[in-house]
Protein backbone atom coordinates (compact mmCIF):
# COMPACT_ATOMS: atom_id res chain seq x y z
CA UNK A 1 0.00 0.00 0.00
CA UNK A 2 1.03 3.38 -0.76
CA UNK A 3 2.36 5.22 2.62
CA UNK A 4 0.78 8.62 1.23
CA UNK A 5 -0.86 10.12 -1.29
CA UNK A 6 1.75 10.64 -3.55
CA UNK A 7 0.98 7.29 -5.05
CA UNK A 8 -2.30 8.36 -5.87
CA UNK A 9 -3.15 10.06 -9.46
CA UNK A 10 -6.04 12.13 -8.77
CA UNK A 11 -7.51 12.10 -12.77
CA UNK A 12 -8.24 8.14 -12.42
CA UNK A 13 -11.93 6.75 -11.46
CA UNK A 14 -12.50 3.49 -10.77
CA UNK A 15 -15.85 1.81 -10.72
CA UNK A 16 -16.19 -2.22 -9.63
CA UNK A 17 -19.13 -4.10 -10.18
CA UNK A 18 -19.97 -7.03 -8.00
CA UNK A 19 -22.49 -8.96 -10.05
CA UNK A 20 -23.83 -12.29 -9.64
CA UNK A 21 -22.35 -13.82 -12.40
CA UNK A 22 -18.62 -11.90 -13.07
CA UNK A 23 -17.08 -9.34 -11.19
CA UNK A 24 -16.07 -6.18 -13.71
CA UNK A 25 -13.68 -3.43 -12.91
CA UNK A 26 -13.31 -0.24 -15.13
CA UNK A 27 -10.58 2.79 -14.60
CA UNK A 28 -10.55 5.48 -16.90
CA UNK A 29 -8.64 8.99 -16.21
CA UNK A 30 -10.97 12.27 -16.20
CA UNK A 31 -9.49 14.72 -19.22
CA UNK A 32 -11.58 18.04 -19.25
CA UNK A 33 -14.40 16.45 -17.25
CA UNK A 34 -14.56 13.71 -20.07
CA UNK A 35 -13.81 10.71 -19.37
CA UNK A 36 -10.78 7.91 -21.17
CA UNK A 37 -11.05 4.29 -20.52
CA UNK A 38 -8.16 2.80 -19.25
CA UNK A 39 -8.28 -0.54 -17.91
CA UNK A 40 -11.23 -3.44 -17.81
CA UNK A 41 -10.89 -6.65 -15.63
CA UNK A 42 -13.59 -8.89 -15.41
CA UNK A 43 -13.40 -12.25 -13.71
CA UNK A 44 -15.99 -14.93 -13.83
CA UNK A 45 -16.96 -15.66 -9.96
CA UNK A 46 -20.72 -16.69 -10.30
CA UNK A 47 -21.57 -15.30 -7.07
CA UNK A 48 -25.16 -15.89 -6.79
CA UNK A 49 -24.43 -19.68 -7.64
CA UNK A 50 -23.27 -19.42 -3.86
CA UNK A 51 -26.59 -17.72 -2.32
CA UNK A 52 -28.10 -20.23 -0.14
CA UNK A 53 -32.13 -21.08 -0.01
CA UNK A 54 -31.30 -19.52 4.29
CA UNK A 55 -30.10 -16.29 2.56
CA UNK A 56 -26.05 -17.24 3.34
CA UNK A 57 -23.15 -17.28 0.56
CA UNK A 58 -21.76 -20.72 0.57
CA UNK A 59 -18.35 -20.65 1.98
CA UNK A 60 -16.47 -21.75 -0.83
CA UNK A 61 -17.91 -19.04 -2.85
CA UNK A 62 -17.70 -16.62 -0.72
CA UNK A 63 -13.67 -17.45 -0.88
CA UNK A 64 -13.30 -17.20 -4.57
CA UNK A 65 -15.11 -13.84 -4.85
CA UNK A 66 -12.16 -12.56 -2.23
CA UNK A 67 -9.39 -14.32 -3.45
CA UNK A 68 -10.69 -11.90 -6.95
CA UNK A 69 -11.04 -8.65 -5.24
CA UNK A 70 -7.68 -9.07 -3.28
CA UNK A 71 -5.84 -8.97 -7.13
CA UNK A 72 -8.56 -6.10 -7.86
CA UNK A 73 -7.85 -4.87 -5.12
CA UNK A 74 -3.75 -4.29 -5.94
CA UNK A 75 -5.37 -2.56 -9.52
CA UNK A 76 -7.00 0.09 -7.09
CA UNK A 77 -4.25 1.49 -4.57
CA UNK A 78 -3.29 4.03 -7.36
CA UNK A 79 -6.77 5.61 -7.27
CA UNK A 80 -8.20 7.71 -4.40
CA UNK A 81 -10.96 6.11 -2.83
CA UNK A 82 -13.17 8.80 -2.78
CA UNK A 83 -13.05 8.77 -6.58
CA UNK A 84 -13.87 4.95 -6.87
CA UNK A 85 -17.40 3.26 -6.20
CA UNK A 86 -17.83 -0.46 -5.86
CA UNK A 87 -21.20 -1.66 -6.52
CA UNK A 88 -23.59 -4.45 -5.01
CA UNK A 89 -26.71 -6.11 -7.11
CA UNK A 90 -28.84 -8.41 -6.52
CA UNK A 91 -26.62 -11.62 -4.89
CA UNK A 92 -25.86 -8.74 -2.35
CA UNK A 93 -29.83 -7.60 -2.18
CA UNK A 94 -30.62 -11.03 -0.88
CA UNK A 95 -27.89 -11.52 1.45
CA UNK A 96 -29.37 -11.92 5.08
CA UNK A 97 -26.27 -11.75 7.21
CA UNK A 98 -23.96 -10.14 4.91
CA UNK A 99 -22.35 -7.81 6.88
CA UNK A 100 -18.88 -10.64 7.60
CA UNK A 101 -18.56 -10.41 4.22
CA UNK A 102 -19.16 -6.80 3.28
CA UNK A 103 -16.43 -6.39 5.85
CA UNK A 104 -14.15 -8.59 3.91
CA UNK A 105 -14.94 -7.26 0.51
CA UNK A 106 -13.64 -3.28 2.22
CA UNK A 107 -10.75 -4.92 3.63
CA UNK A 108 -9.79 -6.55 -0.09
CA UNK A 109 -10.41 -3.25 -2.05
CA UNK A 110 -10.50 -0.31 0.41
CA UNK A 111 -14.08 0.92 -0.57
CA UNK A 112 -17.46 0.19 1.22
CA UNK A 113 -19.79 -1.29 -1.22
CA UNK A 114 -22.77 0.40 -1.79
CA UNK A 115 -25.61 -1.92 -2.32
CA UNK A 116 -27.79 -0.72 -4.90
CA UNK A 117 -31.70 -1.48 -5.33
CA UNK A 118 -33.11 -3.27 -8.72
CA UNK A 119 -34.12 0.34 -10.24
CA UNK A 120 -31.09 2.08 -9.59
CA UNK A 121 -28.91 -0.87 -10.87
CA UNK A 122 -31.33 0.29 -14.18
CA UNK A 123 -30.79 3.71 -13.79
CA UNK A 124 -26.73 3.40 -13.81
CA UNK A 125 -27.20 0.59 -16.62
CA UNK A 126 -28.27 2.83 -18.97
CA UNK A 127 -26.21 5.75 -17.85
CA UNK A 128 -23.54 3.17 -19.08
CA UNK A 129 -25.30 2.38 -22.78
CA UNK A 130 -25.78 5.86 -22.99
CA UNK A 131 -22.64 7.03 -22.94
CA UNK A 132 -20.83 4.43 -24.66
CA UNK A 133 -22.90 5.31 -28.15
CA UNK A 134 -23.56 7.92 -30.13
CA UNK A 135 -26.05 9.61 -28.44
CA UNK A 136 -29.03 12.08 -30.23
CA UNK A 137 -30.93 13.93 -27.76
CA UNK A 138 -34.02 12.95 -28.80
CA UNK A 139 -33.14 9.20 -29.47
CA UNK A 140 -35.20 6.34 -27.35
CA UNK A 141 -33.66 3.22 -26.51
CA UNK A 142 -34.84 0.13 -24.99
CA UNK A 143 -31.79 -1.12 -22.74
CA UNK A 144 -31.69 -4.75 -21.84
CA UNK A 145 -28.67 -6.34 -19.35
CA UNK A 146 -29.26 -9.77 -18.08
CA UNK A 147 -27.19 -10.11 -14.97
CA UNK A 148 -26.74 -13.29 -12.87
CA UNK A 149 -29.50 -12.57 -10.62
CA UNK A 150 -31.60 -10.05 -12.11
CA UNK A 151 -32.77 -8.50 -16.00
CA UNK A 152 -33.43 -4.84 -16.12
CA UNK A 153 -35.04 -3.20 -18.89
CA UNK A 154 -34.67 0.33 -19.28
CA UNK A 155 -36.50 2.63 -22.29
CA UNK A 156 -34.99 5.83 -22.14
CA UNK A 157 -34.40 8.92 -23.89
CA UNK A 158 -31.03 10.30 -24.53
CA UNK A 159 -29.09 9.97 -21.31
CA UNK A 160 -32.65 10.15 -19.11
CA UNK A 161 -33.97 6.59 -18.37
CA UNK A 162 -37.75 6.71 -18.56
CA UNK A 163 -39.19 3.73 -17.48
CA UNK A 164 -37.13 0.94 -15.04
CA UNK A 165 -37.67 -2.04 -14.47
CA UNK A 166 -35.68 -5.10 -12.33
CA UNK A 167 -37.05 -8.60 -12.93
CA UNK A 168 -35.82 -11.09 -10.26
CA UNK A 169 -34.24 -13.65 -12.77
CA UNK A 170 -30.66 -13.32 -14.30
CA UNK A 171 -28.91 -16.57 -16.03
CA UNK A 172 -27.16 -17.85 -13.23
CA UNK A 173 -30.08 -18.43 -10.97
CA UNK A 174 -32.58 -19.32 -13.95
CA UNK A 175 -29.95 -21.86 -15.35
CA UNK A 176 -29.53 -23.52 -11.65
CA UNK A 177 -33.04 -23.52 -11.23
CA UNK A 178 -34.43 -24.83 -15.02
CA UNK A 179 -31.50 -26.68 -16.15
CA UNK A 180 -30.25 -29.08 -13.37
CA UNK A 181 -27.99 -32.13 -13.95
CA UNK A 182 -26.48 -30.13 -16.95
CA UNK A 183 -29.06 -31.10 -19.25
CA UNK A 184 -30.78 -28.67 -21.69
CA UNK A 185 -34.84 -29.91 -21.57
CA UNK A 186 -36.83 -28.36 -24.45
CA UNK A 187 -39.61 -28.37 -21.64
CA UNK A 188 -37.44 -26.48 -18.78
CA UNK A 189 -36.80 -23.81 -21.35
CA UNK A 190 -40.18 -23.20 -22.48
CA UNK A 191 -41.16 -23.27 -18.90
CA UNK A 192 -38.28 -20.19 -18.27
CA UNK A 193 -39.63 -18.47 -21.48
CA UNK A 194 -42.89 -18.57 -20.15
CA UNK A 195 -41.95 -17.15 -16.68
CA UNK A 196 -40.42 -14.21 -17.90
CA UNK A 197 -43.19 -13.69 -20.26
CA UNK A 198 -45.59 -13.47 -17.45
CA UNK A 199 -43.44 -11.04 -15.43
CA UNK A 200 -43.09 -8.60 -18.00
CA UNK A 201 -46.90 -8.52 -19.07
CA UNK A 202 -47.70 -6.11 -16.17
CA UNK A 203 -45.24 -3.55 -17.79
CA UNK A 204 -45.20 -3.79 -21.29
CA UNK A 205 -47.83 -1.46 -22.01
CA UNK A 206 -45.97 1.30 -20.67
CA UNK A 207 -43.14 0.40 -22.63
CA UNK A 208 -44.84 1.19 -25.30
CA UNK A 209 -46.37 3.72 -25.11
CA UNK A 210 -43.04 5.26 -24.55
CA UNK A 211 -41.97 3.81 -27.56
CA UNK A 212 -37.85 3.08 -29.24
CA UNK A 213 -36.35 3.69 -32.34
CA UNK A 214 -33.37 0.86 -31.16
CA UNK A 215 -33.10 -1.56 -28.98
CA UNK A 216 -29.82 -2.33 -27.05
CA UNK A 217 -28.19 -5.17 -25.38
CA UNK A 218 -25.55 -5.01 -22.28
CA UNK A 219 -23.20 -7.36 -20.38
CA UNK A 220 -22.11 -11.00 -20.83
CA UNK A 221 -25.01 -13.00 -21.80
CA UNK A 222 -25.89 -10.72 -24.80
CA UNK A 223 -22.44 -10.17 -25.78
CA UNK A 224 -22.15 -14.00 -25.75
CA UNK A 225 -24.91 -14.67 -28.20
CA UNK A 226 -24.01 -11.62 -29.80
CA UNK A 227 -20.52 -13.15 -31.01
CA UNK A 228 -22.26 -16.69 -31.42
CA UNK A 229 -24.69 -15.64 -34.09
CA UNK A 230 -21.79 -13.33 -35.96
CA UNK A 231 -19.08 -16.21 -36.09
CA UNK A 232 -22.01 -18.64 -37.19
CA UNK A 233 -22.63 -16.42 -39.79
CA UNK A 234 -25.97 -15.24 -38.54
CA UNK A 235 -25.41 -11.12 -38.77
CA UNK A 236 -23.58 -8.84 -36.63
CA UNK A 237 -26.19 -7.65 -34.91
CA UNK A 238 -28.79 -10.29 -32.76
CA UNK A 239 -31.79 -10.53 -35.06
CA UNK A 240 -35.11 -12.45 -33.96
CA UNK A 241 -34.34 -14.94 -36.44
CA UNK A 242 -30.70 -15.59 -35.09
CA UNK A 243 -31.96 -16.08 -31.76
CA UNK A 244 -34.62 -18.59 -33.27
CA UNK A 245 -31.55 -20.19 -35.11
CA UNK A 246 -29.84 -20.33 -31.68
CA UNK A 247 -32.72 -21.87 -29.69
CA UNK A 248 -32.75 -24.78 -32.04
CA UNK A 249 -28.91 -25.61 -32.07
CA UNK A 250 -29.05 -25.00 -28.13
CA UNK A 251 -31.89 -27.69 -27.81
CA UNK A 252 -30.79 -29.85 -30.05
CA UNK A 253 -27.40 -30.35 -28.49
CA UNK A 254 -29.27 -31.39 -25.23
CA UNK A 255 -26.71 -30.81 -23.07
CA UNK A 256 -23.66 -28.65 -21.17
CA UNK A 257 -20.78 -31.20 -22.56
CA UNK A 258 -22.30 -30.70 -25.89
CA UNK A 259 -22.96 -27.17 -25.78
CA UNK A 260 -19.20 -26.41 -25.07
CA UNK A 261 -18.83 -27.17 -28.75
CA UNK A 262 -20.97 -24.55 -29.92
CA UNK A 263 -18.43 -21.82 -32.56
CA UNK A 264 -18.22 -18.37 -29.88
CA UNK A 265 -18.84 -19.46 -27.25
CA UNK A 266 -16.71 -19.55 -24.32
CA UNK A 267 -16.45 -21.96 -21.99
CA UNK A 268 -16.72 -19.79 -18.84
CA UNK A 269 -19.48 -18.78 -20.32
CA UNK A 270 -21.81 -22.39 -20.70
CA UNK A 271 -22.34 -23.12 -17.38
CA UNK A 272 -24.87 -19.87 -16.85
CA UNK A 273 -25.99 -19.45 -20.75
CA UNK A 274 -29.02 -21.34 -21.27
CA UNK A 275 -30.87 -19.36 -19.09
CA UNK A 276 -29.61 -16.15 -20.37
CA UNK A 277 -30.70 -17.24 -23.85
CA UNK A 278 -34.50 -18.13 -22.89
CA UNK A 279 -34.46 -14.69 -20.97
CA UNK A 280 -33.60 -12.96 -23.74
CA UNK A 281 -36.02 -15.25 -26.20
CA UNK A 282 -38.51 -13.98 -24.21
CA UNK A 283 -37.73 -10.45 -24.14
CA UNK A 284 -37.65 -10.59 -28.31
CA UNK A 285 -41.03 -12.23 -28.03
CA UNK A 286 -42.74 -9.74 -25.58
CA UNK A 287 -41.62 -6.87 -26.83
CA UNK A 288 -41.68 -7.50 -30.67
CA UNK A 289 -38.36 -7.03 -31.40
CA UNK A 290 -36.60 -7.75 -35.17
CA UNK A 291 -33.24 -6.60 -33.47
CA UNK A 292 -30.84 -5.67 -31.00
CA UNK A 293 -27.61 -4.34 -30.83
CA UNK A 294 -25.11 -4.46 -28.48
CA UNK A 295 -23.02 -2.09 -26.26
CA UNK A 296 -20.01 -2.42 -24.47
CA UNK A 297 -21.21 0.43 -21.74
CA UNK A 298 -22.87 -1.43 -18.56
CA UNK A 299 -23.01 -0.50 -14.98
CA UNK A 300 -19.74 -0.04 -13.94
CA UNK A 301 -19.46 2.73 -16.48
CA UNK A 302 -22.67 4.22 -15.90
CA UNK A 303 -21.18 4.27 -12.24
CA UNK A 304 -18.41 6.53 -13.34
CA UNK A 305 -20.43 8.67 -15.26
CA UNK A 306 -22.45 9.29 -11.88
CA UNK A 307 -19.20 9.34 -9.92
CA UNK A 308 -17.65 12.30 -12.28
CA UNK A 309 -21.11 13.80 -11.90
CA UNK A 310 -20.83 13.78 -7.76
CA UNK A 311 -17.33 15.28 -8.54
CA UNK A 312 -18.27 17.80 -10.68
CA UNK A 313 -21.42 18.94 -8.19
CA UNK A 314 -24.05 17.50 -10.69
CA UNK A 315 -24.81 14.95 -8.12
CA UNK A 316 -28.14 12.90 -8.94
CA UNK A 317 -28.35 12.44 -5.23
CA UNK A 318 -29.55 16.04 -5.01
CA UNK A 319 -32.10 15.95 -7.74
CA UNK A 320 -33.81 12.77 -5.66
CA UNK A 321 -34.21 15.18 -2.78
CA UNK A 322 -35.42 17.92 -4.88
CA UNK A 323 -37.99 15.70 -6.10
CA UNK A 324 -38.99 14.20 -2.42
CA UNK A 325 -39.45 17.63 -1.13
CA UNK A 326 -41.96 18.43 -4.36
CA UNK A 327 -43.82 15.55 -4.14
CA UNK A 328 -44.39 16.14 -0.21
CA UNK A 329 -44.90 19.25 -0.32
CA UNK A 330 -41.87 20.41 1.67
CA UNK A 331 -41.81 24.05 3.22
CA UNK A 332 -38.56 24.92 1.47
CA UNK A 333 -37.71 27.84 3.00
CA UNK A 334 -38.28 26.55 6.29
CA UNK A 335 -36.22 23.65 5.73
CA UNK A 336 -33.43 26.18 4.30
CA UNK A 337 -33.01 27.58 7.50
CA UNK A 338 -33.29 24.13 9.77
CA UNK A 339 -29.80 23.29 7.51
CA UNK A 340 -28.46 26.65 8.27
CA UNK A 341 -28.68 26.66 12.14
CA UNK A 342 -27.36 22.32 11.45
CA UNK A 343 -24.70 23.65 9.00
CA UNK A 344 -23.52 25.83 12.07
CA UNK A 345 -23.55 22.97 14.47
CA UNK A 346 -21.53 20.21 12.28
CA UNK A 347 -18.67 23.06 11.89
CA UNK A 348 -18.82 23.27 15.53
CA UNK A 349 -18.57 19.37 15.91
CA UNK A 350 -17.17 17.73 12.85
CA UNK A 351 -13.30 17.43 14.58
CA UNK A 352 -14.71 16.13 17.89
CA UNK A 353 -16.94 14.10 16.78
CA UNK A 354 -14.90 12.74 13.17
CA UNK A 355 -17.67 13.63 10.61
CA UNK A 356 -16.72 13.58 7.36
CA UNK A 357 -18.08 15.69 3.96
CA UNK A 358 -20.31 12.72 3.54
CA UNK A 359 -22.06 12.89 7.02
CA UNK A 360 -22.99 16.88 6.30
CA UNK A 361 -24.56 15.59 3.26
CA UNK A 362 -26.42 13.15 5.11
CA UNK A 363 -27.65 15.70 7.65
CA UNK A 364 -27.95 18.65 4.86
CA UNK A 365 -30.46 15.88 2.97
CA UNK A 366 -32.26 15.26 6.18
CA UNK A 367 -32.96 18.71 6.88
CA UNK A 368 -34.11 19.72 3.84
CA UNK A 369 -36.87 16.44 4.15
CA UNK A 370 -37.61 16.28 7.69
CA UNK A 371 -41.17 16.95 7.07
CA UNK A 372 -42.16 14.97 4.27
CA UNK A 373 -44.05 12.95 6.52
CA UNK A 374 -46.34 15.79 6.68
CA UNK A 375 -48.06 14.92 3.51
CA UNK A 376 -49.24 11.65 5.17
CA UNK A 377 -50.48 12.83 8.31
CA UNK A 378 -49.18 14.97 11.49
CA UNK A 379 -49.15 12.22 13.86
CA UNK A 380 -46.52 10.42 13.84
CA UNK A 381 -44.43 11.94 10.69
CA UNK A 382 -41.70 11.05 11.62
CA UNK A 383 -42.04 8.03 11.41
CA UNK A 384 -43.95 8.58 7.50
CA UNK A 385 -40.65 10.20 6.93
CA UNK A 386 -39.04 7.01 7.52
CA UNK A 387 -41.08 5.25 5.75
CA UNK A 388 -40.89 7.33 2.32
CA UNK A 389 -37.02 7.60 2.74
CA UNK A 390 -36.26 3.68 3.04
CA UNK A 391 -39.44 2.52 0.42
CA UNK A 392 -38.71 5.17 -2.29
CA UNK A 393 -37.26 5.05 -5.57
CA UNK A 394 -34.53 7.61 -5.51
CA UNK A 395 -32.03 8.18 -8.07
CA UNK A 396 -28.15 8.06 -7.06
CA UNK A 397 -28.64 6.44 -3.44
CA UNK A 398 -27.20 3.37 -1.97
CA UNK A 399 -29.64 1.28 0.21
CA UNK A 400 -27.27 1.64 2.70
CA UNK A 401 -27.89 5.57 2.31
CA UNK A 402 -31.71 5.05 2.02
CA UNK A 403 -31.93 3.06 5.10
CA UNK A 404 -29.59 5.94 7.20
CA UNK A 405 -31.41 8.71 6.21
CA UNK A 406 -34.71 6.94 6.71
CA UNK A 407 -33.67 6.79 10.83
CA UNK A 408 -32.11 9.91 10.89
CA UNK A 409 -35.55 11.71 9.50
CA UNK A 410 -37.21 9.29 12.18
CA UNK A 411 -35.20 10.10 14.74
CA UNK A 412 -35.51 13.93 15.00
CA UNK A 413 -38.42 13.27 17.35
CA UNK A 414 -38.99 11.17 20.55
CA UNK A 415 -36.40 9.03 22.75
CA UNK A 416 -33.20 9.01 20.74
CA UNK A 417 -32.20 5.36 19.66
CA UNK A 418 -29.42 4.04 21.26
CA UNK A 419 -26.68 1.90 20.03
CA UNK A 420 -28.34 -1.77 20.61
CA UNK A 421 -31.63 -0.33 18.98
CA UNK A 422 -29.86 1.21 16.14
CA UNK A 423 -27.59 -2.48 15.20
CA UNK A 424 -31.38 -4.16 15.71
CA UNK A 425 -32.60 -2.11 12.69
CA UNK A 426 -29.84 -3.23 10.42
CA UNK A 427 -27.04 -0.16 11.70
CA UNK A 428 -23.90 -1.32 11.42
CA UNK A 429 -21.19 -1.06 14.41
CA UNK A 430 -19.43 2.00 12.49
CA UNK A 431 -22.51 3.77 11.40
CA UNK A 432 -24.42 3.98 14.47
CA UNK A 433 -22.82 6.43 16.05
CA UNK A 434 -22.30 8.63 13.98
CA UNK A 435 -26.11 8.29 12.67
CA UNK A 436 -26.52 9.18 16.93
CA UNK A 437 -24.98 12.47 16.51
CA UNK A 438 -26.21 13.80 13.39
CA UNK A 439 -29.48 12.54 15.01
CA UNK A 440 -28.53 15.26 17.68
CA UNK A 441 -27.39 17.82 15.25
CA UNK A 442 -30.97 17.72 13.72
CA UNK A 443 -33.00 17.89 16.18
CA UNK A 444 -30.89 20.99 17.86
CA UNK A 445 -31.17 22.46 14.55
CA UNK A 446 -35.38 22.10 14.28
CA UNK A 447 -35.84 23.36 17.85
CA UNK A 448 -33.61 26.36 16.92
CA UNK A 449 -35.24 27.64 14.07
CA UNK A 450 -38.18 26.96 15.73
CA UNK A 451 -37.98 28.80 19.15
CA UNK A 452 -34.89 31.25 18.22
CA UNK A 453 -35.80 33.01 15.29
CA UNK A 454 -34.56 36.71 16.97
CA UNK A 455 -31.59 34.92 18.45
CA UNK A 456 -27.90 34.96 17.12
CA UNK A 457 -27.14 31.16 16.81
CA UNK A 458 -25.38 29.81 19.87
CA UNK A 459 -21.82 28.71 19.98
CA UNK A 460 -21.35 24.58 20.36
CA UNK A 461 -18.96 23.00 22.22
CA UNK A 462 -18.22 19.41 22.21
CA UNK A 463 -15.96 16.83 24.66
CA UNK A 464 -17.21 13.21 24.16
CA UNK A 465 -20.82 12.70 24.33
CA UNK A 466 -21.48 16.46 26.37
CA UNK A 467 -22.70 19.25 24.49
CA UNK A 468 -22.35 22.85 25.71
CA UNK A 469 -24.73 25.20 24.09
CA UNK A 470 -23.82 29.05 24.65
CA UNK A 471 -26.03 31.76 24.20
CA UNK A 472 -25.53 35.65 24.33
CA UNK A 473 -27.01 37.38 27.59
CA UNK A 474 -30.68 37.10 28.49
CA UNK A 475 -31.94 34.35 26.16
CA UNK A 476 -34.52 32.77 27.86
CA UNK A 477 -36.42 36.04 28.52
CA UNK A 478 -36.19 36.11 24.68
CA UNK A 479 -37.14 32.83 23.75
CA UNK A 480 -38.77 31.13 26.66
CA UNK A 481 -40.13 28.38 24.86
CA UNK A 482 -36.52 27.25 23.20
CA UNK A 483 -35.67 27.44 27.28
CA UNK A 484 -38.36 24.83 28.17
CA UNK A 485 -37.65 22.73 24.85
CA UNK A 486 -34.18 22.17 25.39
CA UNK A 487 -35.04 21.26 29.12
CA UNK A 488 -37.41 18.21 27.63
CA UNK A 489 -34.71 17.70 25.01
CA UNK A 490 -32.05 17.12 27.40
CA UNK A 491 -34.42 14.90 28.70
CA UNK A 492 -34.66 12.87 25.32
CA UNK A 493 -31.01 12.60 24.56
CA UNK A 494 -29.94 11.27 27.97
CA UNK A 495 -28.35 8.51 29.10
CA UNK A 496 -26.96 8.86 25.56
CA UNK A 497 -25.44 12.46 25.51
CA UNK A 498 -25.69 15.14 28.35
CA UNK A 499 -26.59 18.97 27.20
CA UNK A 500 -25.75 21.52 28.44
CA UNK A 501 -26.96 25.20 28.40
Amino acid sequence: MPSDDSALNRNLLAALDLGSNSFHMVIAEEIGGELRLLDRLREGVRLAEGLLPNGDLAPEVAARAIECLQRFGQRLRTVPKERTRVIGTNTLRMLRRAEDFLAQIEAAVGVPVEIVAGREEARLIYLGVSHSLAVAPEERRLVVDIGGGSTEIIAGRGFQPGIRESLHFGCVGSTREYFPGEKIDRDAFHALRQRVRLAIEPTIGDYRRFGWDQAVGSSGTIKAIARILQENGRGSRISAAGLRWLQDELLSLGSFRALARLPGLKADRVPVFPGGLAILSAIFDAFQLEEMRFSEGALREGALYDLLGRIHHEDSRELSVLGLQERFHSQRERNSQVWTRAEHLFASSCREWKLTDLHGAWLRWAALTHDIGLDIAHSGFHKHGEYIWRNADLAGFSNREQNLLALLVRMQRKKLLNIAQLQSMGVSMDDAPVLQRLAVLLRLAILLQRGAAELSLPELQILGQTLQLSFASGWQQKAPLLHADLDHERELLAPEFQLLF
